[in-house]
Formats: C-alpha cells, sequence, structure tokens
C-alpha cells in the first residue's frame, strides 16, 4: 500500500490481469481495511467468472476506484451518490452505500455498470450522452447488460427482477439520472464538462 496522506491508503485489486488502484476520500482509517477486504471478494468473484468478450473488457476498463464519504466535486460536479467520471474511466463509489450490502455479487454487478458506462462513452467515440432520450437508452442498455451479468455473478431473482423493473421505468431513470450530480443536466452520472 501507498501513503497518500494522513488518513490516506491507495492500494490496487486485481481484476482480470488488471490492476485497478482503489483510493479514499474522506473515509476513515476503520473504515478502509473492510472496505479493501469487500472489494477483494468482488475482484475475486468476477476472476472466477467466464465471461464474454466484451463483458470481460469492461471490467478491466475502469483506470481507478475511488471510495468516498458525504458529496466530492468530480469535474466541477458535486457528486454524493456512486458514478463514473467515463472520460477518465474513475468509478466513484458512496463507501456507507458500498458498506451497506457487503454481497460481492452484488458489489460486481454495480461496479459493471459504470463500466458499461464507460464502453458506451468510448464506442460512442467519447461522446456524453445527449438530450433527452440518448442518457435514457445508454442507461437501458447498460442495465441490460448488468442483468446478464448479474445472472453470471449469481445475483438472487428479487435483485435481478428490481434491476428490470427500474429499466422499465424511464421516470425513475431519469430521476435517477439526476440525483445527487449538481448541475449534471441530462448527462446524469456521465460527468461532461459544464457549460
Amino acid at each position: 500500500m501507498i501513503e497518500l496522506e494522513k488518513g490516506t491508503i491507495m492500494t490496487s485489486i486485481r481484476v482480470l490481469n488488471r490492476d485497478i488502484p482503489i483510493e479514499f476520500i474522506a473515509v476513515d482509517e476503520e473504515s478502509q481495511a473492510p472496505i479493501i477486504a469487500q472489494a477483494q471478494k468482488m475482484a475475486d468473484l468476477i476472476n472466477a467468472g467466464d465471461w464474454e468478450d466484451d463483458q470481460a473488457e469492461a471490467f478491466q476498463i475502469m483506470n481507478k476506484i475511488v471510495f468516498f464519504r458525504g458529496t466530492i466535486s468530480v469535474d466541477g460536479h458535486d457528486l454524493a451518490r456512486p458514478g463514473c467520471d467515463q472520460d477518465d474511466a474513475i468509478f466513484y463509489w458512496q463507501a456507507d452505500e458500498f458498506i451497506a450490502n457487503s454481497d460481492a455479487d452484488v458489489h460486481g454487478n454495480t461496479f459493471f455498470h459504470d463500466c458499461w458506462h464507460v464502453m458506451q462513452f468510448r464506442r460512442a467515440g467519447n461522446k456524453y450522452a445527449t438530450g433527452d432520450t440518448e442518457p435514457v437508452e445508454r442507461e437501458v442498455d447498460a442495465i441490460n447488460e448488468q442483468i446478464k451479468v448479474g445472472i453470471k455473478l449469481g445475483n438472487d431473482d428479487r435483485e435481478l427482477q428490481f434491476l428490470r423493473d427500474f429499466r422499465d421505468d424511464q421516470e425513475r431513470i431519469k430521476a435517477r439520472l439526476r440525483q445527487g450530480i449538481d448541475k449534471a443536466g441530462p448527462h446524469g452520472a456521465g460527468f461532461p464538462p459544464k457549460d
């Protein structure tokens, strides 16, 4: 582990032969070791899976996972929930939400969802989703892929049904894309440059 500053530890997990650094922002030292242990369980479960090429590529796409508490500023946006900086391929994970559910399959499924958003961003020529429909379309696509991965990871029927129900409710999707992001507009948690 590399000591960054007092109370901040940086380490990494290995996901499908790629090291993904972990950083902590405003997370007390006592919480960091259990988070790292849970993240390692997630990585172990992913590493044991039999993945299609694009699923494996998505799992390896993140440059870093940042666990945080409270609200943080990312590319000029205030973030209070998990979200992904698609351009930099950094996943910001709300530490308390991560700790609240210690299931490796749920963590893997959640991580994959935002990994898929980075895939979408790159496949679109490094362009953010715009307008009223494209962000929702990308979210539905990510959920559909997340369901496939969730089945492989061992998500239970209740967890999978939650995803299906969410996918089928565009108003809930739009509300979630706006939730916890200051001035992000229709881009949701993709962190496009501010106007």
